[in-house]
């Protein structure tokens, strides 16, 4: 796992963008709604690289996607999260995004107390031992683990190159 300890520049953004959409079919999620909106699907680097730019510089919040190439197989499963009503004032759902495989890709500015900028993804292990947690998930077999671990680690070297 990659934790890159200094700030996010917009160049930097702009390469790690670049990265995720460098392979063909790349599928790129936003992993946790804004309240009561579908979340957005990215279809190219500059659209990924104007949302993260806009969370990470402007907002100092966090841009967290996740990514799935046609070569990892398996599938991201949208997920609706009901909120207790009165938990957020006059809101009722967000959603994020389900699947063993899915690349998590974690930007901020890394200043404290912020955690660092990160590319994550499970293991095949991982997901073997915690799919009988999840049924209704297609099993983890149904991922290609060789093509997640492959993507996972050059998007990890690249964030280690410009973060």
């Amino acid at each position: 796992m990659n934790h890159a300890s200094s700030s996010l520049t917009a160049h930097a953004i702009e390469l790690i963008a670049a990265a995720v959409f460098s392979k063909p079919g790349a599928e790129v999620l936003e992993a946790y709604s804004d309240y009561d909106r579908e979340p957005l699907e990215f279809r190219s680097a500059t659209e990924l690289a104007d949302y993260a730019k806009e969370k990470v510089l402007k907002q100092r919040a966090l841009a967290f996607v996740f990514v799935r190439y046609p070569d990892m197989r398996g599938t991201a499963i949208l997920e609706t999260i009901h909120l207790r009503p009165g938990a957020v004032a006059n809101h009722k759902r967000r959603y994020t995004w389900q699947g063993w495989g899915l690349i998590s890709v974690q930007l901020q500015d890394g200043g404290s107390p912020h955690p660092p900028s990160r590319v994550s993804a499970n293991s095949k292990a991982r997901a073997l031992k915690w799919a009988p947690t999840q049924p209704e998930w297609a099993a983890p077999t149904t991922w290609d683990w060789s093509a997640v671990q492959r993507h996972t680690g050059r998007l990890q070297r690249v964030l280690n190159k410009v973060a």
